[in-house]
């Protein structure tokens, strides 16, 4: 599966980092392709959490149903989405860094998996560039929110 990373200084505390990143209701505000949250089973997020997003990634909105796979605080949150349309495994990490943290935002993705040759097409051309510019960003969105709370 193509790989989308961003690492990302951030100058806040990991804990605060981690209650960003852990607002699923607040995504929306840092999280660019994000439109809406139209549900959620928990917030903030933990292990087992369902929620569905409607995102808009290249001309069309879609909505996507995402399971919280594992949430190890204040660290690690797995995000898993097994869509007919795409599968990915979005993982966030978080470490003290200096005077703040160190975000590592990383997305595993496959698009259209029953269709392999079109959807390797469609990763090579397009998806890639695209979703590396959105998941960008996307973290820098999440930096300056983060400076906003200090």
């Amino acid at each position: 599966m193509p790989v989308v990373e961003i690492h990302e200084h951030i100058d806040l505390a990991p804990d605060q980092v981690w209650a960003l990143i852990s607002d699923i209701e607040k995504a929306p505000e840092w999280v660019t392709v994000m439109r809406e949250l139209v549900s959620t089973t928990d917030n903030p997020v933990r292990e087992g959490t369902v929620y569905r997003e409607r995102s808009k990634v290249g001309p069309g909105v879609s909505e996507t149903e995402w399971h919280v796979t594992r949430c190890d605080a204040p660290h690690l949150q797995v995000h898993e989405c097994h869509e007919a349309s795409m599968r990915a495994v979005l993982t966030m990490q978080v470490e003290p860094e200096g005077t703040g943290s160190s975000f590592l935002h990383r997305t595993e993705y496959q698009m259209i998996p029953r269709f392999r040759p079109l959807g390797w097409v469609l990763e090579k051309l397009v998806v890639n560039r695209t979703m590396r510019r959105q998941l960008t960003a996307t973290v820098q969105q999440l930096a300056v929110l983060a400076q906003s709370r200090r």
